[in-house]
């Protein structure tokens, strides 16, 4: 319990956000997982594209609650998740919710389970680190590396919806072009986002566990210290709890 800290009441609104949105985005995978091999691909947005298209816009309404909240101040990487959140609210609602159509194609199927295990594994890491000031090492671990699997999955998934969309708006319309637009930048803005999750990772993994290493191997010979001195080894893990 001790690792369990009292939170401002700003930090319990964003603790509350970031568990029901896990919780959310669970329930969302789960139904897919139940709906998909009784009703097949054809039939599944019938259950559950009303569901999974207000959960996602839960990224864009987390983006605009929780940073004025936090009082963080908007940097690159911010406006890179914004970015990507009204992406997310644009497949939804620009591509899929027009043409229900395409939603039969083994694409939504993938786009769902590749945003719902994101986004669960996000919201999971981010309860975690308000309650507690820390995580789970898989879930530090998935936080960090998932987008090696989930990034071209739901790349692919979204690239396919959009072509498939065309077909169903009429020529030369706004509609048109914006589907177009879309689609040429996915592969200039994929190379980027690349570089930008690599170096995310890089930032807040790599370094991180490089630091943890080093602070572990500092402390070794103060732990040997401790143990000839008659501490006790509940003493010892508490001490190193604490360091990590």
């Amino acid at each position: 319990m001790d690792r369990f800290y009292p939170l401002p009441t700003n930090q319990k609104v964003v603790f509350f956000f970031n568990s029901a949105a896990a919780t959310l985005w669970f329930c969302c995978l789960l139904r897919f997982l139940l709906l998909l091999p009784l009703v097949g691909r054809r039939f599944l947005p019938g259950g559950i594209a009303d569901f999974f298209q207000v959960v996602a816009l839960l990224p864009l309404i987390g983006f605009l609650l929780v940073k004025p909240l936090l009082n963080k101040k908007i940097s690159l990487s911010n406006l890179w998740a914004l970015s990507n959140d009204l992406k997310m609210a644009w497949i939804c609602y620009g591509v899929i919710f027009p043409h229900p159509k395409i939603a039969k194609h083994t694409s939504y199927s993938i786009l769902i389970s590749a945003w719902c295990v994101q986004y669960f594994i996000h919201y999971s890491y981010h309860a975690f680190r308000i309650k507690t000031k820390s995580s789970p090492h898989f879930l530090f671990w998935l936080q960090y590396h998932n987008f090696y699997v989930i990034y071209p999955m739901a790349l692919v998934a979204e690239m396919i919806l959009t072509f498939l969309s065309l077909g169903f708006v009429q020529e030369n319309s706004i509609h048109e072009i914006a589907l177009k637009a879309t689609l040429l930048s996915y592969i200039p803005v994929a190379y980027f986002a690349w570089g930008h999750l690599q170096a995310r990772k890089k930032n807040k993994y790599i370094e991180v566990m490089n630091k943890r290493r080093e602070s572990a191997m500092k402390t070794a010979p103060s732990a040997e210290i401790a143990t000839t001195s008659g501490l006790s080894p509940n003493t010892q893990s508490t001490e190193l709890r604490e360091i990590n």
